[in-house]
């Protein structure tokens, strides 16, 4: 193996490159002599409604969202008001709620899926 350590040393701070006395005073000018010729296009124009079709469907998109929201949270309206003043009233409520429980058990017993 060499010593390296030295090379610094044997070199100097003297840079050992150097340019040609004017080379950079026309550089740009021959530079652009020899590139090719480009036809510069002009820009492609977007219409309007091509830019802004993209923000409407997705606002309809989250106004069909939320309307289907409000009506399928609105279909039954709650009725906590229960005026069961009387003893019909009450009778009533209590073969409402019998006959409820009969329709379920038929629907239970004839509905059931037999795997």
């Amino acid at each position: 193996m060499t010593d390296n350590s030295n090379f610094l040393d044997k070199i100097g701070n003297k840079n050992p490159f150097t340019t040609p006395e004017g080379y950079f005073d026309g550089l740009t000018d021959r530079i652009m002599s020899q590139l090719p010729e480009r036809n510069v296009e002009s820009p492609k124009i977007i219409p309007l409604w091509d830019r802004v079709k993209p923000w409407m469907y997705m606002a309809a998109m989250f106004t069909g969202i939320a309307l289907m929201i409000n009506l399928f949270t609105h279909i039954h309206p709650k009725n906590t008001d229960l005026n069961l003043s009387s003893e019909t009233d009450i009778e009533d409520f209590y073969q409402y709620y019998e006959d409820e429980i009969a329709t379920a058990a038929y629907h239970k017993a004839f509905y059931v899926d037999l795997d």
